[in-house]
């Protein structure tokens, strides 16, 4: 094989691997930003969810201005406790944050890219 065509070949799969690195990014902060943001739009709405086993998960619920911890698993859902809204509001603070400079970044690489054609 000459050795022009292997290396057309290696630039295309880096190129091919750059844009699935992207994309994930992409779809992982856009996932991140609709339980962030959407969290303002209902009075009641999932904050955070975490896996515990195969068959049981931790939400931090949000029901109007109060915060609860609810385990759910095998059909049943059990409240384990109310949250300080202290304790929540940093944290939901921190990820907006994050978000934002996600999107902005990602937003700055965009722009770079339509000024390059």
């Amino acid at each position: 094989m000459p050795e022009g065509l292997l290396w057309n070949y290696v630039t295309a799969l880096a190129v091919v691997g750059l844009l699935l690195l992207g994309l994930y990014s992409v779809v992982s902060t856009l996932a991140r930003g609709r339980i962030v943001s959407g969290s303002q739009k209902h009075l009641v709405s999932v904050i955070a969810s975490t896996v515990l086993s195969q068959h049981t998960t931790l939400h931090v619920v949000k029901v109007g201005s109060r915060y609860f911890l609810v385990g759910g698993g095998s059909g049943n859902l059990a409240m384990l406790s109310e949250l300080p809204s202290n304790e929540v509001e940093p944290w939901i603070d921190e990820q907006r944050a994050t978000l934002t400079r996600q999107t902005d970044a990602i937003a700055g690489v965009l722009r770079r890219m339509r000024l390059r054609r």
